[in-house]
């Protein structure tokens, strides 16, 4: 996203434009005096606010004033008149977000709406806190796309970022110790957090955070601990590193592609006359290789997107699967292949693309999900593949069911299969598990970007989970990523030499 911030140079300000670089955004600093910015990453606007126009603002999606004053009578009357101004241009720009760095005064001390935060400073202290109430009775009454942000009633500039934080609207919000505390580095967290996010549209918002940070150990922009489920135990952590770069992808077969990454989990993307904004997961298989997953909200069939984006070639696989489109077989799924090339402005569009490739056959890997799970996959045909758990790991598991182990383990099953060759030593392999739906099990799209060269892969699983033999399910989509090792084939039994099981 691209984010102005007035007063980039302040205390609230800075930490704000760090947290928005950290977080890969494009920031404008806008000040008086270009000296006081040091940091190379942003760029600079050198103006007086007073003399700020909607051509200075127009192409941001955000901007954000945390302008300040002294903390005199004459100097606080600053807060009334640069906010009649900033909103004398906003109002002109509509579909720019206008993020106000407020103050704590005109919070309610309580849920009864008596008593404001501004009661309880001395008198000669009030002249700033007054003016920033005042200022934002004004900019409440204006037609700006606005979010005012008031800070705890303790704002500590020393305090610790922990990315954990306690939200409130319009009375003074506590934290675990029950007090209205927030340092300025979760301050600037959760000003980013509502950038991106969008949760208080014409809403005032306060926040409070702890004063250590968190004993559980966990940091970051990430506003939960990762959830691990179904075969994601070795999932690796989730990948950033699209955060604020856009993609113009020139599809083979279907339209254009264009894809805006706004923030590490939400993105924009446009095909043909369809525009979503989307939450997603992004994963690595390599350097410069990126496993895009997310799903279209609300489309029926469901209909899940996978981008294999592959940076250091410019090409990338796109991938449309689809679950619930047959209402013999509500689990079974199916996907649609489309490759093309990354757009780069001067540049001509790469000649090759990704492509189908046999590379795979006559391999054998066992990958390991989890201490207590791996299945054999034998890739023995261009278009099937064939599983079958390694008894080892069949006498630790335990079973859904005793007739759900002994199918597994005397039925090794096929599926169709795609294989799709990235670059040298990465690929992507795929099966929809339609034979397992027509059995009337749960059979689900699985999808991987296969490193065989450090034996590791990444991927997503698409359809449906819950308990085996035809019981309740509900929808899942999630990343997994797993550990392999290859295996040679042993004697008459090995699994390459049995006819193909259940092929559709």
């Amino acid at each position: 996203m691209k984010i102005g911030i007035i007063g980039a140079s302040g205390k609230a300000g800075s930490c704000i434009a760090e947290e928005a670089l950290y977080r890969r955004h494009e920031v404008t600093a806008i000040v008086r005096d270009r000296s006081k910015i040091t940091n190379p990453a942003l760029a600079v606007l050198e103006r007086n606010l007073f003399d700020l126009t909607a051509e200075d603002l127009k192409d941001f999606d955000a901007v954000v004033d945390a302008f300040g004053t002294a903390f005199d009578p004459e100097s606080a009357k600053g807060h009334q008149t640069s906010m009649k101004h900033l909103i004398s241009v906003m109002e002109q720009l509509p579909e720019v977000r206008f993020l106000v760095v407020g103050g704590a005064a005109s919070l309610y001390t309580d849920r009864s709406h008596r008593k404001l935060v501004l009661e309880g400073i001395p008198e000669q202290w009030q002249a700033v806190p007054a003016n920033m109430k005042a200022a934002f009775e004004t900019l409440q009454t204006s037609a700006v796309n606005w979010t005012y942000f008031s800070p705890a009633a303790t704002f500590d500039p020393n305090g610790p970022r922990t990315g954990k934080y306690r939200l409130g609207g319009n009375e003074v919000t506590v934290n675990s110790e029950g007090e209205s505390y927030l340092s300025y580095a979760d301050f600037a967290a959760a000003m980013l957090d509502e950038i991106e996010d969008g949760n208080h549209i014409r809403k005032r918002m306060t926040a409070a955070s702890e004063k250590t940070p968190n004993k559980d150990g966990y940091f970051g922009t990430e506003r939960r601990k990762p959830v691990f489920e179904g075969i994601s135990t070795y999932r690796p952590p989730l990948n950033y590193e699209l955060a604020g770069r856009d993609f113009h992808l020139k599809m083979d077969q279907t339209d254009d592609i264009l894809v805006k990454f706004l923030t590490g989990d939400t993105l924009e993307m446009i095909r043909g006359e369809n525009r979503y904004t989307e939450h997603y997961e992004c994963a690595k298989g390599a350097d410069l290789a990126y496993f895009v997953n997310l799903e279209i909200t609300g489309a029926d069939p469901r209909h899940n997107v996978t981008l294999i984006l592959d940076l250091m070639t410019r090409l990338v696989t796109v991938v449309d699967t689809y679950v619930g489109y047959k209402k013999e077989y509500p689990t079974m799924c199916d996907h649609v292949y489309d490759f093309g090339a990354i757009v780069l402005p001067g540049h001509p569009l790469p000649e090759k693309r990704h492509g189908y490739t046999s590379d795979l056959v006559g391999k054998r890997i066992q990958w390991h999900y989890g201490p207590e799970f791996a299945i054999i996959h034998v890739y023995y045909h261009p278009n099937y593949v064939r599983a079958t758990f390694a008894p080892e790991a069949l006498a630790r598991m335990t079973p859904p069911s005793p007739d759900d182990l002994e199918s597994w383990a005397g039925h090794p099953y096929d599926e169709k299969a795609v294989y799709v060759k990235i670059r040298e030593g990465l690929y992507v392999v795929s099966f929809t598990e339609q034979s397992m739906s027509k059995r009337g099990k749960i059979g689900n799209s699985l999808l991987f970007l296969m490193n065989t060269d450090r034996l590791h892969d990444v991927g997503r699983s698409f359809g449906h989970t819950g308990q085996f033999g035809g019981a309740s399910y509900r929808p899942e989509n999630y990343l997994f990523g797993a550990y392999g090792e290859y295996m040679t084939p042993e004697g008459d039994d090995a699994l390459e030499n049995e006819p193909p099981f259940y092929t559709v």
